[in-house]
Formats: C-alpha cells, sequence, structure tokens
C-alpha cells in the first residue's frame, strides 16, 4: 500500500494508496486512518476505485506509521490490504519528484531524476553534485518540525553516492529493467492479470533479483538480463523485485481475461516540478518548457497551428524536456503506436456571456439543499462536459473530492448539460 507526497506551490500533503481487492469477497464499511498524531482520517469502502490505486489523504503532519481500522471486514480483507503501513523513516525519506511515490529503504534513486526529501531537521550543506532547495516547512507540535527539499542529482558521483545513502537509498546511473513478456496480460498498478500455466519475465539491471511466493521461479538466464519462468500452479502468487522486495512487488494472478488494462500514464510537469493534468492550458509553463516521462518507449509529436514540427523519441522511464513551446502548440504523446494524451497551448478568447452564465450556475449550485447522494463515476465525467464554464468545473471537483453532491445540483448539472446551447458539441 504505497505513500504518496503531493506537492502544491509551497504546501504538501501525504497520501495512502488502496486497490481494490480481486476477491469480490474482500470487503469491509469503512477505512479509519490514523498516524502518530492520533488524528483519524475516515473513507467509505465505495471510494476505492475498482480500477487501478486510490488515494487517500492522510493530512500534512508525517507520520512513522499508519494504523488503519477496517470497520465489518470481511477476513478475506486481510489477505490483500494491511494494518500498519510504513510511514516517513527516522532519518527522513525521499519520494519520487515524478509522481510522488516514497523510496523504500534499500531503493534505488537514478541519476538525472530529481526527488523530494522529508526530514526533521534542515538541510545545512550538500556535495557540489547535488542540489537541494527548501520548499515547505511544517510545525508538527511545538517542539518538533518537518523540512521538504526539492533535491536535483546534477552529477552521479562518490559524493552524491553517499549522501543518498546516508538515508538507505542507493544512488546508480541505470535503472532495472522489468518487463512482463508472455503470455498475454493485463497490467494494473501492483496487479498482473493472466490465464496461463506459466508466466514469462525479463529483469535487467545492477540489482536484478525476482523472487515469488510461493517460490515457483527458474531462471533461463541471457546476454544482458535474466529471463524468469514462473510455473504458476496457485491462483495468486507475490512477485518481489530487488533485494528485500527495495524495487516493488506486484500480485500475479491468474483468472479468464475479462479486464480493461488502463492506459499507461504519461506524466507531464513544468520546470517547477508542477503535474501538468489537463488537455488545455491559456497560459505557457515557466522557461516555456515542459518535462515528460513514460513507462515505455514511444514517441511525442509536436505540432504548430496544425503542421507536424518536431517528432521526439520517448524512452522509457527516462525524462525528456521538450523547450520551444508557445501558443498554439499541441503536443500528441504515443506509447508504442497508441495515442495516450495530448497537451495544448493557447490564448484563451474571452466569452462575457459564458462567463455570465458560469457565474449564475456556480450561485445557483451553491445554493441548492436538500439530501446528499455518494458521487458515482457518471458525475466524474460532467467535468469535461464543463470545460468552457471554468467555476462551475472548480465547484464541481469540489464535490467530486469530498465525494457527495446535492441532489438537487445533481439534478441541475443534468438539465444545464441537455439544455445548455454553449456546452461543448462533441458531449
Amino acid at each position: 500500500m504505497p505513500l504518496r507526497l503531493v506537492v502544491t506551490g509551497s504546501t504538501f500533503s501525504l497520501q495512502i494508496g488502496f486497490f481494490y481487492p480481486p476477491d469480490h469477497k474482500a470487503h469491509c464499511d469503512k477505512i479509519k486512518i490514523a498516524g502518530d498524531s492520533h488524528q483519524v482520517y475516515e473513507y467509505s469502502f465505495e471510494r476505492i476505485e475498482r480500477i487501478g490505486t486510490t488515494y487517500l489523504s492522510v493530512g500534512s503532519i508525517p507520520s512513522q506509521i499508519y494504523c488503519v481500522e477496517y470497520v465489518n471486514a470481511n477476513p478475506e480483507l486481510r489477505r490483500f490490504w494491511s494494518d500498519n503501513i510504513p510511514g516517513i523513516n527516522q532519518t527522513g525519506s525521499f519520494f519520487d519528484g515524478r509522481n510522488g511515490q516514497i523510496l523504500q529503504s534499500g531503493g534505488k534513486a537514478y541519476a538525472g531524476n530529481f526527488y523530494y526529501l522529508l526530514q526533521r531537521h534542515p538541510i545545512y550543506t550538500v556535495p557540489a553534485d547535488i542540489e537541494a532547495m527548501e520548499i515547505a516547512k511544517t510545525r508538527a507540535n511545538s517542539f518538533n518540525s518537518w523540512y521538504l527539499y526539492k533535491i536535483r542529482i546534477k552529477r552521479f558521483s562518490e559524493r552524491s553516492a553517499k549522501f543518498f545513502l546516508k538515508y538507505a537509498i542507493f544512488l546508480t546511473e541505470k535503472p532495472t529493467k522489468f518487463y512482463p513478456i508472455w503470455p498475454a496480460y493485463i497490467q494494473d498498478p501492483y496487479f498482473i492479470y493472466h490465464n496461463s500455466a506459466e508466466f514469462y519475465f525479463y529483469l535487467c539491471g545492477d540489482d536484478a533479483e525476482l523472487k515469488s511466493y510461493p517460490a515457483t521461479a527458474n531462471v533461463l538466464g541471457t546476454q544482458d538480463g535474466e529471463l524468469y519462468k514462473l510455473c504458476t500452479r496457485e491462483r495468486e502468487q507475490l512477485i518481489s523485485i530487488g533485494k528485500s522486495e527495495a524495487l516493488g512487488f506486484s500480485y500475479l494472478v491468474k483468472q479468464p481475461l475479462r479486464k480493461k488494462a488502463p492506459l499507461p500514464a504519461i506524466i507531464i510537469s513544468d520546470h517547477s516540478g508542477n503535474t501538468l493534468n489537463e488537455e488545455s492550458y491559456a497560459k505557457l509553463p515557466k522557461l516555456k518548457c515542459i518535462s515528460v516521462s513514460c513507462p515505455y518507449d514511444g514517441k511525442a509529436v509536436v505540432q504548430r497551428n496544425g503542421k507536424t514540427e518536431y517528432i521526439y523519441k520517448l524512452s522509457g522511464e527516462e525524462q525528456l524536456t521538450i523547450d520551444g513551446l508557445s501558443f498554439g502548440t499541441e503536443i500528441h504523446f504515443y506509447q508504442g503506436c497508441d495515442y495516450i494524451r495530448s497537451i495544448c497551448f493557447e490564448q484563451e478568447t474571452v466569452n462575457m456571456d459564458i462567463m455570465v452564465l458560469d457565474a449564475v450556475l456556480v450561485k445557483k449550485l451553491s445554493s441548492c439543499s436538500g439530501p446528499m447522494i455518494p458521487v458515482t463515476h457518471a458525475v466524474g465525467s460532467f467535468v469535461s462536459k464543463f470545460s468552457k464554464y471554468p467555476q462551475t468545473q472548480k465547484w464541481l471537483c469540489k464535490a467530486l473530492r469530498r465525494g457527495e453532491i446535492s441532489r438537487t445540483a445533481l439534478n441541475l448539472l443534468r438539465k444545464t448539460i441537455q439544455n445548455n446551447p454553449g456546452r461543448d458539441n462533441d458531449d
């Protein structure tokens, strides 16, 4: 159950990731999470998405361990979810700057990437090959504070490696590559679904080591890495990568392939490390450049005013910088031959009529009363239908994060989508 850091400007928060159990009997009514401060964060089981990882906030005060209580839990749930989740190490913890995931003790950091360091004391000196910038400081109580730093590795060296080693993190130049090869499979975060008696993995890197529980792995060997063959006698197996699972793990689940695989995540960020999740922006990013990282090889097609200007090669698990951005630029991102997402930068044209309608609609939504109902996936799809109504989108996103919405407000949104002539034509 991964711990993630979310940085917004000069503030941060922590989140714990939950995956939907593959066994339909594994469920509970509520999830209660408490840290060292004893503040309890309570969530309904219905908040957990069936695809991917659902991250639940545990506030901005770090904890060394998070205790989780599952209310009215089926015993099967304990097979997949833990009661105790490790938090921030006593000496401090690193987080991947691209996705916010915590680096566990014994994990690896890679030269050329940037990371966040969260610890109890300030940094006074760093090696010349490392750049440290304080992002935030938060007070846990009257005696303790937490400091968040952005760490950039300017050059791989003995001094920079020793800096990470103080936190039980190994700095290396080449990342470990882990690829499921055969048979056909569907991969979610932490789950690999298949329907075969055998499964093949390829693993390559300085610390390439794969283990399975129950143990069935056979090493076949290749020139540049190692090919592993697993006999999947059990319905479920745990696959760990690296020594002491430091580089990650996955559940290998044997079942009929009736699931849909999620699209690979392409992470786009600006020069300050802020993630760009929207498809369209009316402002150019800082220094007119963006950084792109993706799990697999692919390409980025840069178009200006509808004409292809340049095609960049994307390498899996590596970061690419695209600069020289201007208004009228649109970039399409591919993984392999598959189109995944796009981002464009265009100057905003202000329509006063839409601005007035947007303000009036938000005022009506804010005044709606009546019974509150849970937010469904269908309600989440409304966000894209109000792309020309930024205030309404903001109000709706707050309702989605809250997890509930007034029934009266929901009916008003539906009626607006049906009758509003100013909505997007493709809706």
